[in-house]
């Protein structure tokens, strides 16, 4: 099994040393409807479970809600509600809607709200050591230039130049807020030794990853948008605290984007899954979403999305009914050529689109055994291994 890993820039072999895998998936900031960037990621980190767990592997699959962020306690205050209410609505509709799509859900889904205690502590901690410092605008993490670059690969200094890890009265600009201050419509935290306020974004996951996995990490998953500078920061932060290696693979998603590139994250027009689902099936996003490979960035066109929504429509017919019928081993050379397709592709950085190919390759075979009233257990069983491995047909 093959995987691109963003630290080592290179596909290879994802092999950990226990058969017991912890992977940590950054989960959404719930302040808004989910999105077409979401069905993407967390497809992808679904599909990506499903191949861990069909290897022999058993995944403790960790998924966090980010329900403390400037932009909860900014929706809050736009609609007159408490951060909350905000949080807990979109959370809900969050989870109705990965679940329409097919993902398995998580075994766990923490919330940073529940973490916000053992983030004021390593706070508290990182300035008795002098690791950080205090300003009138929160907590800030001291950070050396040469510290940064695990993951990008490249000089920090160019990616300042168009990101800014945090904005404040910091000593640098590599620097970071572990503790901020309090925010208009947000929640606010009255812990001894710090000034009242709220939790940094960053110190959030690596307390709840390292709180509920073993570390180091096995896997930690997310979209390509937070390599920089949220997972750079976690290393640096996970670092300091254990001082050992925070994670042993990382695997980003692409983005998704039209033409124009307007749904990608700096369009600031994202379609929503409430107005694609109004039309459209989600198992017919999902299918559309395969066709392309999860670590490249994903166009989006109505046409094209149109056109896939029919075709999974008629490929789901023929596998269901397939699906019906008893199965059976497969022995057949074809349908053995084909299992080993399969997983040949799918250890191949998981490439869906060929094995959604195959997909078509089995729906012709499927038409012309059901015609003829052939013998259906060994295609029924290739079925069931497309339902368990890409969660469609379900």
């Amino acid at each position: 099994m093959k995987i691109y890993n963003t630290q080592s820039k290179t596909i290879e072999e994802f092999k950990p040393a226990k058969k017991e895998v912890g992977m940590y998936v950054c989960g959404p900031t719930v302040y808004s409807e989910s999105h077409l960037g979401h069905a993407k990621s967390y497809i992808a980190f679904d599909i990506l479970r499903r191949w861990i767990e069909y290897n022999g592997y058993l995944v403790t699959h960790v998924q966090n809600i980010t329900d403390v962020s400037d932009e909860t306690a900014q929706t809050a205050l736009k609609f007159g509600k408490t951060e909350k209410e905000i949080t807990e609505e979109y959370t809900e509709k969050f989870k109705t809607q990965m679940k329409a799509l097919g993902n398995l859900e998580p075994h766990y889904t923490p919330k940073a709200s529940e973490y916000v205690e053992k983030i004021a502590e390593i706070t508290k901690n990182f300035l008795n050591v002098e690791k950080a410092y205090e300003t009138e605008e929160g907590v800030y993490l001291k950070v050396e230039s040469r510290d940064h670059g695990k993951l990008l690969g490249n000089s920090i200094d160019e990616s300042i130049v168009e990101i800014d890890v945090d904005s404040g009265p910091k000593r640098s600009p590599h620097d970071f807020m572990l503790w901020g201050p309090e925010l208009a419509g947000g929640e606010t935290w009255n812990i001894e030794g710090l000034k009242p306020g709220r939790p940094g974004w960053h110190s959030e996951c690596v307390m709840m990853a390292s709180t509920i996995l073993e570390m180091p990490l096995d896997i930690h998953c997310g979209g390509v948008d937070l390599i920089y500078p949220h997972h750079e920061s976690e290393i640096i932060i996970s670092e300091c605290i254990f001082e050992k290696e925070y994670c042993n693979f990382w695997v980003h998603n692409g983005l998704m984007e039209d033409a124009e590139g307007k749904l990608s994250k700096s369009g600031k027009q994202r379609l929503t899954l409430s107005e694609i689902f109004k039309k459209n099936e989600p198992m017919q996003m999902r299918f559309y979403l395969l066709e392309h490979r999860y670590r490249e960035n994903t166009p989006f066109d109505i046409e094209s999305f149109e056109n896939a929504c029919e075709e999974y429509r008629a490929l789901s017919r023929v596998a269901k009914k397939s699906m019906t019928y008893e199965k059976r081993e497969i022995k057949s050379a074809l349908l053995v050529e084909i299992l080993e397709k399969i997983e040949n592709n799918m250890d191949d950085d998981l490439n869906t689109p060929a094995v959604i190919e195959l997909i078509r390759e089995v729906d012709r075979m499927a038409k012309e055994r059901l015609e003829n009233e052939s013998e259906m257990g060994q295609i029924s069983s290739i079925y069931s291994i497309f339902k368990k491995t890409l969660g469609i047909f379900l």
